[in-house]
């Protein structure tokens, strides 16, 4: 089990990492965007608990933390959130792709890894419609050059506030983003709009 948070301020960020404390320990990440440039930095990757004396959120950036109990072989750095491809898209993932529809992933992209996430990234890279075909349980984060989508199937779970809070636990004001759903992430108005469905 994982967890993905975010927000725009340390304080609710560490009150959301510990209310997802409980989804798993082994490592985590931190990250920026830049809602005015869309540049994403990931600042730290490691293997156990965040300190949270090293959180610094750039003024007017927004932080995303994931904190993960590996559904997968992550005993290094490699395999710690977010999976990456040409340095241009990044993805969060929450959940398990089931050992079957690894391997048909594997087979259709040429790539013998193991980790589900970036086997996911791999097939959403390709075209959304990749989807519906999804075998498992997924409820992410992408960033793709310099526009964040949230998207989830019925199994994993997201909630957001009105601040742009997102949590992969429910918190106080919080509701759930709609399953089979893609959301694009508004900074600056911090609300999610559907872009696309899937099933």
């Amino acid at each position: 089990m994982c967890a993905i948070v975010g927000s725009f301020s340390k304080e609710k960020l560490i009150e959301l990492i510990e209310l997802n404390s409980y989804r798993g320990s082994h490592s985590f990440s931190f990250s920026t965007i830049s809602p005015f440039s869309g540049l994403l930095v990931v600042r730290q990757k490691a293997l156990g608990t965040i300190n949270y004396d090293h959180i610094h959120i750039p003024p007017d950036q927004y932080a995303i933390v994931h904190i993960q109990a590996p559904t997968t072989d992550a005993k290094s750095l490699d395999s710690i959130h977010p999976a990456e491809e040409d340095n241009a898209m990044y993805l969060w993932h929450n959940g398990i792709i089931k050992a079957n529809h690894v391997k048909v992933l594997q087979a259709k992209y040429g790539n013998d890894t193991n980790w589900d996430t970036k086997l996911l990234l791999r097939a959403v890279c390709t075209t959304w419609d990749e989807l519906n075909r999804m075998d498992g349980s997924f409820s992410c984060l992408l960033y793709d050059t310099d526009t964040a989508y949230l998207f989830r199937n019925s199994i994993s779970p997201m909630f957001f506030d009105n601040e742009l809070n997102i949590s992969s636990t429910k918190f106080e004001g919080s509701i759930s983003t709609p399953a089979d759903k893609v959301l694009r992430m508004d900074f600056n108005a911090k609300c999610l709009y559907t872009i696309g469905e899937f099933k």
